[in-house]
């Protein structure tokens, strides 16, 4: 009996095994992979593989009466002094670089009273400024330890009497400005003087339109509206001073894009608007960022720390990513909940972590000094002087992006275009590998202008007597009785596309519409392998065989599903034969014009690309015209009826995709139930 047991129990573990392999292959996952130790995330979402920027110094564990608990922020003076917001034990630490203790601020000796302070600023000479959160002031302390002047609630008539102050991150400039964030406002920062006296609230976040909660709430009864609570904006997270340029910067909790800004003097964020961070998808469940803190380099360069993907994370002034690190773990280098994160005088990152109430000190590696020093280069315009440090990033890693976009852009300022083009292409900078192109193109007009003319004069008039022959050649076969071969029907259809459905419907052809539906899939992986760099949207080496054939061919066969059910409900002619055959032969603009557009865009500049938008729509134009006519014909529909009926099978195929949609999203939760069904019962079995 018991082996019996064990025995299905093993055929069992193994048939759940086997789907979940095979339910991921036919329907990939959403989840991203584990990135390596060294990464940076490109503008696509993708994890890309680098040397490790930095690496683990030493480790801060207070100890005894120095050690923290829930601590909440960390500074760092001019003299490389930390402050440890220990927000439990109501006092600020005071530690030199080295864990050892120097001096605390709120005990009984000084009398100030700290009652759970959560943020916290520092001038390099030492004096301290603490969001006493609790008490709902700012507290001003002397190096020594004295109070020197408290910022209670500002008054103002902007303000509503009863309005809950409580400071928790703040950061001063250059004029003695104070900008706090105080609990969850949303209204922005709280702008005071150096004297206490309120100005008004800089860099307010906006609420971001939802589709999904705004259909939930439409359809919701006004209990379950009230339940679900207000909808507000996101607050700031984190609050610094950019140390040479003294422009105020931002990190931003609960979004999923803006996560990073950076503001001007009218309270403008500067910073370039997309998703930072990363985030992670499992069984459907998006995870994004939750950054917590940031530190801007006298360079510019920011790093900041992620709470929730427990990470740090490392930009440059134009918003690209420089690297990566970290991870969830309790060994060194990867953290529990890091919360704060601080620059010393030698570029030494150090990462509090509120969980584990440690410090982790991280030393840049050979690659982050070679990184940051041709970034700061590059975006002084010094690129010439960059290119050295550039390439020898390169001899590191062959792949960073940034270098090769590094060594573009001075190859660019030479005029050696192909060169430029072909670095700017590894860099993904579309833009100046587009005025790259541009140069190239009047390089090769200068150096080959007749040849170039007499091309163009031939292929043009190719063209012409092209389309005259296939007029001269459509018109013998309307003469001609008979349903035709499936080439000379797509032949009619582009002259005569009624005389085209009409023989399709005498003589429809399943091989023949099968052979151009798939001619249609090969149009798109055409297009993602052929399209000019400058104008791509989907990297070849990202793109999925199954996904992106599943893209094309789930729209393409719920509409002809939703084409058919339309025309048989209101009195329609046409069988499913006739309406597969119709519509594979109806997309013949949409394979023309999307070889024409693939093509064109290696010729074209991103100031030409209205070009390109022009044979786009002129595509789309004679595809819906093509459409009407094929709804029309092959049901012997009127003008008015055939419009109805288009609009009908339009919303029937966007329900058919909702439904589809809604299929492979309960597929990948059934692969991760098989799965994680799987790892317990191998668990529990060995």
């Amino acid at each position: 009996m018991n082996t019996s047991h064990r025995n299905a129990t093993k055929r069992l573990t193994a048939a759940l095994l086997l789907l979940a392999l095979l339910l991921p292959a036919v329907f990939p996952a959403s989840a991203d992979a584990a990135p390596p130790a060294g990464y940076v995330i490109d503008d696509g979402g993708n994890a890309l593989p680098t040397p490790l920027g930095y690496s683990v110094e030493r480790v801060i564990v207070p100890s005894g009466g120095n050690a923290l608990k829930n601590p909440a922020d960390l500074v760092i003076d001019g003299s490389d002094r930390l402050y440890v917001a220990d927000t439990d034990h109501n006092r600020i630490v005071r530690l030199d670089r080295w864990g050892n203790a120097l001096r605390m601020f709120g005990t009984k000796e000084d009398s100030l009273g700290l009652n759970a302070p959560k943020g916290l600023f520092v001038e390099s000479d030492g004096h301290l400024y603490v969001a006493d959160t609790n008490n709902a002031r700012i507290v001003h302390v002397s190096p020594d330890g004295r109070l020197i002047e408290t910022f209670s609630a500002p008054q103002s008539d902007l303000l509503d009497p009863d309005f809950p102050y409580r400071p928790d991150k703040l950061a001063i400039d250059g004029k003695g400005n104070l900008y706090v964030q105080s609990g969850n406002d949303y209204h922005g920062l709280i702008v005071m003087d150096a004297y206490g006296k309120f100005q008004g609230y800089i860099a307010p976040n906006q609420l971001k339109f939802d589709l999904k909660d705004w259909i939930l709430r439409v359809f919701a009864t006004k209990e379950q509206r009230d339940a679900s609570g207000k909808k507000v904006p996101p607050n700031h997270r984190g609050v610094a001073i950019d140390p040479k340029e003294g422009r105020l910067y931002t990190v931003v909790g609960n979004t999923s894009s803006e996560e990073i800004k950076r503001f001007n003097l009218l309270g403008v964020n500067t910073y370039p608007a997309k998703t930072y961070g990363e985030y992670s998808q499992t069984n459907g469940v998006r995870t994004s960022a939750a950054l917590a803190d940031i530190v801007v380099a006298p360079n510019g360069i920011m790093s900041v720390v992620d709470s929730r993907q427990k990470k740090v994370y490392q930009y440059d002034q134009e918003g690209n990513m420089l690297m990566a690190f970290g991870g969830s773990g309790q060994q060194s280098g990867y953290f529990q909940e890091p919360v704060a994160i601080a620059l010393d005088s030698e570029g030494l990152l150090y990462v509090l972590d509120r969980a584990l109430g440690n410090i982790q000190v991280f030393r840049p590696n050979a690659f982050a000094t070679l990184v940051q020093k041709a970034t700061a280069l590059y975006h002084d315009g010094r690129y010439e002087e960059a290119v050295g440090p550039w390439n020898a990033a390169l001899a590191m890693n062959a792949n960073y992006v940034l270098a090769h976009r590094g060594v573009g852009k001075a190859l660019l300022k030479r005029e050696k275009w192909t060169e430029a083009m072909a670095e700017l292409k590894l860099g993904e900078d579309k833009t100046n590998y587009s005025k790259a192109m541009k140069g190239w193109r009047h390089q090769l007009l200068r150096e080959r202008f007749g040849w170039i003319a007499a091309a163009a004069a031939l292929l043009l008039a190719a063209a012409y007597y092209a389309a005259v022959a296939l007029r001269s050649y459509t018109n013998r076969l309307a003469a001609s009785p008979g349903g035709g071969t499936p080439l000379s029907q797509a032949a009619l259809l582009v002259f005569q596309p009624r005389e085209a459905f009409a023989r399709i419907q005498t003589a429809p052809s399943l091989a023949a519409a099968l052979l151009l539906f798939a001619a249609v899939i090969g149009a798109r992986f055409f297009e993602i392998y052929f399209t000019g760099f400058h104008f791509a949207g989907t990297r070849p080496e990202f793109a999925s065989l199954v996904l992106e054939t599943a893209k094309m061919a789930v729209p393409l066969a719920a509409g002809v599903v939703a084409l058919w059910a339309a025309t048989t409900v209101l009195d329609g002619e046409s069988t499913f034969g006739q309406t597969v055959a119709a519509c594979a032969y109806s997309l013949l603009p949409y394979l023309v014009g999307r070889i024409l557009v693939t093509i064109a865009s290696n010729v074209l500049t991103l100031e030409e690309q209205g070009l390109l938008h022009a044979i786009e729509l002129l595509m789309l134009v004679w595809l819906c015209g093509v459409c009407f006519v094929q709804i029309m014909t092959l049901n012997d529909y009127t003008v008015v009826k055939t419009v109805v009926v288009a609009l009908v099978a339009a919303f029937t195929m966007m329900v058919l995709m909702a439904a589809a949609v809604l299929f492979y999203m309960l597929l990948d939760h059934v692969a991760g139930f098989v799965r994680e069904l799987y790892v317990e019962m191998y668990v529990r079995s060995s």
